[in-house]
């Protein structure tokens, strides 16, 4: 009975790489730039929904006369749930921006400023069954601080 359970829950386990871009939604004067993400991705296929997690890592793009020299990455650290409707992916879940911004001031100073921020996201997307596992297709719709806007859109391969 137990070995059917652990099998029943490695079978609904799939993890695979991740990448994509993170495009701000820019109001006039953002300085904010297209950034490419790359990462990892867990789905664990539960009825009626599956939940999702995603760890991914962005150097962030921004307008150079903004960034007064300093270069800024983001830890996206995203949790939610999922279900397929129609042939179409839908989801909803919470995330943790984790930023940070670094400059050099000389050979042995360097600034740090970092800060995380709270958010949520709403998901479509599109899975293809592969010979070798699934393609996750999908379009975030990101709101962090509950005051940026990021659109992420997004490749995975689960196995």
């Amino acid at each position: 009975m137990i070995t059917i359970l652990l099998c029943s829950l490695v079978m609904s386990f799939q993890i695979g790489p991740s990448m994509g871009a993170l495009v701000p939604v820019q109001d006039e004067g953002d300085p904010w730039r297209t950034s490419f993400v790359f990462g990892l991705k867990a789905r664990y296929g539960a009825e009626p929904v599956d939940v999702d997690a995603e760890l991914q890592f962005a150097q962030l793009g921004i307008d150079p006369d903004s960034s007064r020299g300093y270069d800024y990455s983001m830890v996206l650290l995203t949790a939610g749930a999922s279900r397929t409707m129609a042939g179409i992916r839908w989801g909803l879940g919470a995330s943790l921006y984790p930023i940070e911004a670094k400059k050099d001031i000389d050979e042995e100073t360097e600034a740090v400023w970092n800060g995380t921020f709270p958010g949520m996201y709403v998901l479509v997307g599109k899975d293809l069954d592969l010979p070798f596992g699934t393609a996750d297709l999908s379009s975030k719709f990101n709101v962090i601080d509950f005051d940026g806007l990021w659109m992420g859109l997004t490749g995975a391969v689960l196995f």
